[in-house]
């Protein structure tokens, strides 16, 4: 896929892109980002791939496909990456600083489309609703001797507490649907205490994470931790899924020392054979990393890499130089 045209308005040639993972994104128009740059885009771009679809560009566009130091030490002509996403973990920041390579990822668009799909599993473990679905296709219903069936039981979530790991943007608009609901909500930050990480975890009725992945957030929810929780809490995960020790959770889950647990994130994705396992641990519901991926957050994603792109454009014009100055 190439730009549809090969100059800038100033006359300057459009700087080579490359998206390395472009089906990542699903059916969405890039048009937006082919007005600033002369873009080949890749569906998926294997790590013996990488280099040869990188040599010449100037801009490197990624969704998932990591980036280390040693790829990029062998890339003279890049300038710029845009990660088509919020997280930049697959990204060697320090080799892009001594480079003098810019980083620029896509925050907040996809916020509404991750804050809905967190309270759609949020409330799917509080209310059963596929099961019931599955009692009604079984008669349940229809052999019932009352107007209604009780089972399972559920709770409502007005007075329960609401505990927010990852007070970012999202995480900010979590807190406000619970606000609304009626729920204590508790913000905690990648940087909170572990004496306030425990207070929130032994108090908290729903735990909804939304950190980056970090050193000191790798396996934070763990044995643990989890064991500081109530029999009756819930964990939504919804972030990185090297958040969470999947081990430590199933135990958990298998034992009754969790009520339910969601995961829209794994380590590994999409997951090998251990999705089996997974998909048997009781109360343990699993979505294929899908909360980002909204029709209008795809969108908004590639206007997001747009403008990054128009950005890069100016600098280069108004330096007169293949090394804008930012």
């Amino acid at each position: 896929m190439a730009g549809d045209r090969s100059q800038t308005a100033a006359g300057t040639s459009l700087p080579p892109a490359v998206f390395l993972d472009a089906l990542s994104l699903g059916p969405v128009d890039l048009a937006p980002m082919q007005q600033w740059c002369y873009l080949q885009a890749w569906p998926s771009t294997s790590l013996d791939e990488r280099l040869a679809r990188l040599q010449h560009a100037e801009i490197a566009i990624t969704n998932k496909i990591p980036l280390d130091g040693l790829l990029l030490r062998q890339l003279p002509k890049l300038r710029l990456i845009c990660v088509a996403a919020t997280g930049t973990d697959q990204i060697d920041h320090a080799v892009c600083a001594e480079r003098g390579i810019r980083v620029h990822n896509a925050g907040r668009y996809s916020r509404a489309s991750v804050v809905q799909i967190t309270w759609a599993l949020i409330l799917e473990l509080c209310c059963a609703m596929d099961q019931r679905r599955r009692d009604l296709i079984a008669g349940s219903w229809q052999r019932s001797p009352v107007f209604s069936l009780i089972e399972p039981e559920f709770d409502e979530l007005e007075g329960q507490t609401l505990v927010v790991l990852g007070a970012g943007d999202i995480g900010r608009g979590v807190l406000a649907i619970g606000a609304a609901f009626g729920m204590e909500c508790i913000a905690l930050t990648s940087n909170s205490s572990s004496a306030e990480l425990e207070a929130a975890l032994r108090k908290a009725d729903v735990l909804s994470l939304h950190a980056p992945l970090t050193p000191h957030t790798q396996n934070l929810i763990n044995a643990l931790r989890l064991s500081w929780m109530k029999p009756s809490a819930l964990l939504v995960n919804m972030a990185r899924g090297g958040l969470v020790n999947l081990e430590d959770l199933c135990a958990a889950l298998r034992h009754g020392q969790l009520a339910g647990a969601a995961l829209d994130v794994l380590p590994v994705e999409p997951p090998g054979p251990e999705l089996e396992r997974l998909l048997t641990t009781p109360n343990l519901l699993i979505s294929p990393h899908m909360g980002w991926s909204s029709r209008q957050a795809r969108r908004r994603l590639v206007h997001t890499l747009a403008g990054h792109l128009q950005a890069y454009v100016t600098a280069m014009e108004r330096s007169g130089s293949r090394r804008p100055s930012w």
